[in-house]
């Protein structure tokens, strides 16, 4: 982002002492765009020394450049073997004809000669085609097609595709061609990426496998035989981001779409806090994979950050049991160095209608709500399907009834201590981030702000207490925005009490699509609706709805909440009807209405149209990707949901199956969004057939 775009508050770098500081470290390399000149005659070779295995990428458009990348592999006995010098070109054609660019760039095999090229000195809005040459000839098997940012104060509608998601070994990334297909029909400005674009798991091998890692890796179950395994090791991480750009489909589409990407918990581990994996019942402080995994993202994710990578020598701390500081940070030394290795929330504007404004969930946001002792007692898991009312009073900690926490808790017929009594409310954003994420929505003067979260700020509840009376209002997990109800409120109402106006979040994570309206308190009695989101499924990973039918036998309780035969629909028999899709928009009680009596008429008479109100769209079992389209009249938004990642389904890519398209109006300052019912294209999923 330039210095001058800056909303108030923001923090960062001055633009020159942020090249400078790039250029210094030979991490980045920033070239200029001057006239057009001739490429460089290069002699023939039989047979290229060098290769680009990963392809090559661009990010981060700006009006006046955009970042570029590729990594590159030489002879085992050659130059090759230390940094190795490259030339970058990029034209106003395809066949390079007119070339604006041609320097000398240097992959440094301190960071696995890869490249990150700032080039500067473009036009705005205009599509470029780049590629880099090795020493001998050779240039990677795609010519990368990139586009600048439209002027600030260009006044011209902006079309985004927004992904997540994409486990290599669940599936294939057929979507993504699908993707490029749709491109020739109506062009897509960039890609968001939401996050968990890599796994740091393998072996769970359901369609392909990442093994082995080089340091063998460290077992998910520990006392296993065999056992799953997560990244141990720098080269672990860099192995997989190998593997995972040894798909066609996924190398293609970092050549052809600017990437904007943040992360969320795979990119490290699943469901992680600061530098805290989470595999271990209790926990562990992991600082020294934490920096491995940042390092990692920084040399295969290119992005235009306000500082390089900065390299720290750290341990494993005990971030799971140091005491926190003011800012919610386990004041640990190792932990702290290891989360000051990489900061990745920023922001970049696209015209004169789009602010994007992307924020980090996982770096800074304290422990989970519920420890994770208490959350198997409640639920058998550390984050999934925990009580509502447990969660919003421990997220609380000593702000819970107004100042009041109560020092126990009722759990069925026993009393617990209240473990957060004396704590501060949970923070998912850390407050620094917080304060640069308000300014910039406050001081933002485009049409449209555009929030890049990778955890839905929906919350996804259960009311399981309709069917069972033993049961309890649940979240679905307590590891996104439904863990901390507090901070959401606070955002939400911060938006509110400035009547900032369309506000739209875009988020991932949840392995299925779902739309609706964000409240500034969502239990409120008459709740108050404050911005929109969207948000879409995996690209390939295995969807929520597989999940539950594959986690419940047969005879559970639970099952006809989520599936039943879909014979009686009429359906041909064995068919998976998706049932949780009702669970989550019209209640337990009439999901299990349906699957009894075989009818929708039925169902409807038991709706509880209060139940996840805020809910206009879910469909459990897709994978996918999103599109939105914004401009000074409105936006679009379409999740789109193609045939399961399960197979590899060609050039043409994974076809079809839905699209559903949602149209928002604007709305003026003090005004409330107002978010219609989807409109299909294609197969309506169970229950809006």
């Amino acid at each position: 982002m330039r210095a001058s775009e800056r909303a108030p508050g923001d923090r960062g770098l001055s633009r020159r002492r942020l090249l400078e500081g790039l250029i210094a470290a030979g991490a980045v390399t920033v070239v200029a765009a001057g006239a057009p000149v001739a490429p460089l005659l290069r002699p023939a070779f039989a047979a290229g020394r060098y290769a680009f295995p990963q392809g090559l990428a661009s990010a981060d458009p700006a009006p006046d450049g955009v970042v570029l990348w590729t990594r590159v592999e030489g002879p085992g006995d050659g130059p090759g073997v230390g940094d190795v010098p490259l030339t970058l070109q990029v034209a106003e054609t395809p066949d390079f004809a007119r070339v604006v660019v041609e320097r000398t760039v240097t992959a440094p095999a301190a960071f696995d000669r890869t490249v990150r090229a700032v080039v500067t000195g473009l036009k705005p809005d205009t599509v470029y085609h780049y590629r880099f040459l090795a020493p001998d000839g050779t240039t990677p098997e795609f010519t990368g097609r990139t586009r600048t940012a439209p002027a600030p104060d260009a006044d011209r509608t902006v079309r985004l595709a927004f992904v997540s998601c994409q486990s290599y070994e669940d599936g294939y990334y057929g979507a993504y061609r699908r993707l490029m297909a749709l491109d020739r029909e109506t062009p897509v400005d960039f890609v968001l990426h939401l996050g968990d674009q890599i796994y740091e798991t393998a072996g769970y091998g359901k369609v392909r496998s990442t093994l082995p890692l080089p340091s063998g890796g460290r077992k998910i179950r520990p006392n296993a035989e065999t056992s799953p395994v997560q990244a141990d090791s720098l080269e672990d991480f860099r192995h997989i981001y190998r593997a995972y750009l040894s798909d066609r489909d996924y190398r293609e589409a970092r050549a052809l779409f600017p990437f904007v990407s943040i992360w969320d918990d795979h990119e490290f581990s699943n469901d992680s806090w600061q530098s805290v994996a989470t595999y271990t019942p209790e926990g562990r402080s992991a600082a020294a994979l934490k920096v491995a995994a940042n390092q990692a993202w920084f040399e295969y994710i290119p992005a235009r950050l306000d500082a390089d990578f900065r390299p720290a020598t750290v341990g494993d701390g005990a971030a799971t049991t140091a005491p926190t500081r003011a800012d919610g940070l386990a004041d640990d030394p190792d932990n702290l160095k290891a989360l000051a290795t990489l900061t990745v929330w920023r922001g970049l504007r696209f015209g004169r209608h789009v602010d994007l404004i992307l924020t980090d969930t996982r770096s800074y946001r304290t422990d989970h709500a519920v420890p994770d002792d208490l959350a198997r007692a409640l639920s058998g898991t550390q984050t999934y399907l925990l009580p509502q009312a447990v969660v919003k009073l421990l997220d609380a900690g000593r702000a819970a009834n107004g100042g009041n926490p109560p020092p126990t808790l009722t759990l069925g017929d026993k009393q617990v201590p209240n473990p957060r009594k004396d704590s501060p409310p949970g923070t998912l954003l850390g407050p620094e981030q917080k304060r640069w994420l308000k300014d910039r929505l406050k001081g933002s003067t485009a049409t449209w702000k555009i929030w890049a979260n990778s955890v839905p700020l929906l919350p996804m509840r259960l009311d399981l207490h309709k069917v069972d009376p033993k049961a309890a209002l649940t979240v679905l997990t307590a590891d996104a925005w439904d863990g901390y109800q507090h901070e959401r409120n606070e955002l939400a109402g911060f938006i509110a009490d400035e009547g900032i106006a369309n506000v739209v979040s875009l988020s991932g994570d949840h392995h299925q699509h779902m739309a609706g309206l964000v409240h500034a308190d969502h239990d409120a009695a008459e709740p108050v609706a404050v911005a929109a989101e969207f948000s879409v499924t995996g690209i390939s990973s295995s969807p929520v709805f597989r999940g539950f039918v594959n986690a419940l036998k047969p005879d559970s309780p639970l099952r006809p909440l989520v599936t039943f035969d879909g014979a009686a629909l009429g359906l041909p028999a064995g068919t998976a009807v998706e049932n949780l899709n009702l669970t989550f928009l019209g209640g337990a009680l009439a999901a299990a209405t349906a699957a009894k009596t075989g009818s929708l008429a039925e169902a409807e008479k038991v709706r509880d149209a209060a139940h996840n109100g805020h809910l206009r769209y879910s469909d459990t079992n897709a994978n996918g990707f999103g599109l939105i389209t914004v401009g000074a009249d409105g936006a679009v938004a379409e999740l789109v949901t193609t045939a399961p990642a399960l197979r590899d389904y060609g050039p043409e890519g994974a076809p079809i199956i839905r699209r559903a398209r949602f149209r928002l109006a604007c709305w003026a300052k003090g005004g409330r969004p107002v978010l219609p019912p989807p409109e299909f294209e294609g197969e309506k999923p169970f229950p809006f057939v």
